[in-house]
């Protein structure tokens, strides 16, 4: 493609009146008038002439198929353009589709004929994101004609929640708590899978004495467990309307979906079976549980397609429909949020239905706003009554969380920054006492 550059564009607006003062005081001189529009029009065929064509144009590139949000990347484009002795600028845009900022463009210096183009993604949220095209745009030495060339890629991406600080994260667990890794190591006295016999030492469990082969043996003879291997573990991510809620920054379903992966790589490490599904008014989207740690990419895909929903939940629905897909018990890991009495209601209901064959762990976060509502000394009669309300508001998430746990659900109901290590350490425990 080529268009007439900004300078060319400028003289020959520029000749217009000039054609026309000339053409009103010396109408016999009409050629003359003429002068101007052929001399810029002269000007931008040498300046297409001397600039070199898109044809001759070479950009290797090759995006990225997974972005972080809120990571910007760098994205580094090698532009060869012979055909031009000498030094030149080269204007590269990246048309790119999805919840990125802006389309990155940046303007490279080229040194006969080569150079380097940096182009800076800044991804918003998660979602997929699609690379149109790459646009290029270069001037003649003059500055009179413009050639753009435009390269096609039509390649797509998945932006998903930044998690690399999850793998260094994740290992400092296994080396604290003692949690099995790749290779599977007894732990005493914990876990439900037995692993063999051993001397009765003193500190042991009595609990743990094997005596019908303690009498045979004539010696105390004590039984070994390690923890259990391939538990299924369903996260189930509540995409509703409370969940688009922004705490601390992000959506809470952002933070919830960070701790979910945090909780996913420490049991796919374990040896466990990792599955997830999204739910709001139905039930969107299901990942049946698979194993190994190169699992985790795909979990990271299906996350980064978990969309923001403005409906409310319907929570008899969606774990209805959950349990029906689930054949063996699991534990099952809810990332939600409830909001009036009436939908508290039904979600303890179903919490009620799904504990009795599942083991299942409630998440949520409160919102910081109510609780600075609740502790702001009133200053006034309307301050006083936010104070009041906000304190109702607490008091009915406490009783509600009470009754949770009286269900025999394992709930935590903590800020964003601590939901990651309070999960994994509420699992760590639930699979050293072998209650899968």
């Amino acid at each position: 493609m080529i268009l007439p550059a900004p300078r060319c564009a400028v003289l020959l607006a520029c000749s217009v009146p000039v054609a026309a003062v000339v053409l009103s005081a010396f109408p016999e001189s009409f050629l003359a008038a003429l002068y101007l529009p052929a001399l810029a029009a002269a000007l931008f065929l040498y300046d297409l002439a001397k600039s070199p064509p898109s044809d001759a144009l070479a950009a290797p590139f090759v995006p990225p198929r997974l972005l972080y949000a809120g990571t910007p990347e760098i994205l580094r484009i090698r532009i060869t353009l012979p055909g031009r002795p000498g030094d030149m600028e080269l204007r590269a845009l990246l048309e790119v589709r999805g919840p990125l900022r802006d389309n990155p463009s940046d303007t490279a210096a080229l040194e006969d004929g080569e150079g380097e183009a940096e182009l800076e993604l800044v991804p918003v949220r998660r979602g997929p994101a699609r690379f149109e095209a790459l646009w290029f745009a270069w001037r003649g030495p003059l500055g009179f004609a413009e050639t753009r060339a435009r390269v096609p890629l039509g390649l797509d991406a998945e932006i998903v929640q930044n998690v690399r600080g999850v793998h260094s994260e994740a290992l400092a667990y296994f080396d604290r708590e003692g949690s099995p890794g790749s290779v599977s190591r007894p732990v005493r006295g914990e876990g439900s899978e037995f692993e063999n016999l051993s001397e009765y030492s003193r500190g042991m469990d009595n609990r743990l004495i094997d005596w019908k082969r303690s009498a045979r043996h004539r010696r105390l003879l004590a039984k070994e467990f390690r923890m259990e291997r391939n538990c299924q573990i369903i996260l189930g991510f509540d995409t509703g309307r409370l969940m688009c809620e922004p705490v601390a920054g992000m959506p809470r379903l952002d933070h919830f979906v960070r701790a979910g992966l945090l909780l996913a790589w420490v049991s796919l490490k374990g040896g466990d079976l990792v599955g997830s599904c999204g739910y709001d008014s139905v039930f969107r989207s299901y990942l049946a549980p698979g194993r190994t740690p190169s699992f985790f990419l795909k979990l990271q895909r299906f996350t980064s397609r978990l969309d923001y929903r403005s409906e409310e939940t319907n929570f008899t629905l969606c774990l209805t429909e959950l349990a029906t897909r689930l054949r063996h018990r699991a534990l099952v890991v809810l990332f939600t949020e409830f909001g009036d009495s009436a939908g508290t209601s039904l979600l303890l209901d179903c919490l009620e239905f799904l504990s009795r064959r599942h083991l299942v762990v409630f998440v949520s976060t409160p919102d910081p706003a109510v609780a600075r509502l609740a502790a702001r000394p009133p200053a006034d009669f309307m301050s006083m009554a936010e104070s009041v309300i906000a304190a109702d508001l607490m008091h009915d998430r406490a009783v509600a969380l009470e009754r949770v746990s009286r269900l025999g659900v394992h709930s935590l109901d903590l800020p964003p920054a601590d939901a990651g290590a309070a999960l994994i350490n509420r699992y760590l425990m639930i699979k050293q006492r072998g209650m899968l």
